[in-house]
């Protein structure tokens, strides 16, 4: 019986191992071996040298570059991006009135394609027609009025072409594309939560903050660990919006780590040194995501 069930299961599990074998295991390992070689796109034949490429990519200025620009980027849109959205399920997880429609519109820009969302704000971030800047110098108009010592006449950040402005910019992009996603699983997280304990804890006279701070967020602790984990795997694989809105300009100031990497190898057709660098930022991630996990593990 035990062997005619280990034989079930060998042909149920088979045809995702298959695939999983062919089109995930295998490039990983083939991707290693790449980042083993001095392996230029128009070389007649790669040269093995072992390690060197990771540690040329440790030396290197660019390299480092990209990854504090990365960390940056991170660290402004994991935990503003996980705020919002917590806030945002919270809002949709009271009993008002149209609030299937505000889920709808949430969570309409995480189903839209990177190429379009950075279209958008493209023309929402225009230094001379864009949205952002029209009202900032409606406000600022108006401010002048009434004290022109305090307000400027005018007020045109130049958003994108600015290195102080232009990694915040795509960072706020970034958050106002995937809050929506992180919004539905914190809601499905919410909808977890036994309603007697909310119960009982407002029969005892806590305060709304008071019940969410006790009950709820201690018991959203799995969903926040899945959530923020996710969203810095997102985050430090951020290519599209740099890539379309700035080209990691300006003098590098958005230049992140797939950025760099798709520049090393599809732009100077290095394979070998990029996927060395992908190697490394695969390391970071998961040195990220242990990190992650011994801090916010639910404890058994």
């Amino acid at each position: 019986m035990r062997k005619n069930q280990w034989r079930v299961a060998v042909m149920f599990l088979a045809p995702y191992g298959i695939l999983f074998g062919i089109f995930i295991l295998l490039p990983v390992l083939y991707g290693f071996f790449i980042s083993l070689h001095k392996w230029h796109i128009l070389a007649p034949r790669p040269e093995f040298i072992g390690l060197r490429n990771y540690k040329l990519a440790l030396a290197d200025d660019l390299f480092r570059i990209a990854f504090v620009r990365t960390l940056f980027f991170v660290a402004m849109v994991v935990p503003v991006g996980n705020a919002l959205s917590l806030l945002l399920a919270v809002g949709l997880n009271q009993n008002y009135r149209g609030t299937t429609f505000y889920k709808v519109a949430f969570y309409m820009p995480v189903v839209m394609s990177v190429a379009v969302i950075a279209i958008l704000w493209t023309w929402i971030y225009s230094a001379e027609f864009g949205l952002l800047n029209y009202y900032l110098s409606q406000a600022a108009a108006f401010g002048h009025n009434l004290a022109p010592s305090v307000f400027p006449a005018t007020l045109k950040p130049q958003w994108l072409n600015s290195p102080a402005t232009a990694m915040p910019a795509i960072a706020l992009m970034s958050i106002w594309w995937g809050a929506g996603g992180n919004m539905l699983i914190y809601f499905a997280g919410l909808k977890n939560i036994p309603r007697e304990l909310l119960e009982a804890a407002e029969m005892d006279g806590a305060t709304p903050w008071r019940r969410f701070w006790t009950v709820s967020w201690p018991l959203l602790r799995p969903t926040t660990l899945f959530c923020l984990v996710m969203s810095v795997i997102a985050s430090f694989q951020v290519f599209g919006q740099t890539y379309i809105l700035t080209g990691g300009g300006p003098y590098y100031s958005t230049l992140t780590i797939i950025l760099y990497m798709y520049q090393q190898g599809f732009g100077l057709y290095q394979l070998g040194y990029a996927s060395a660098v992908g190697y490394l930022l695969f390391a970071a991630l998961l040195v990220f995501t242990l990190i992650q996990f011994k801090l916010l593990a639910v404890k058994q």
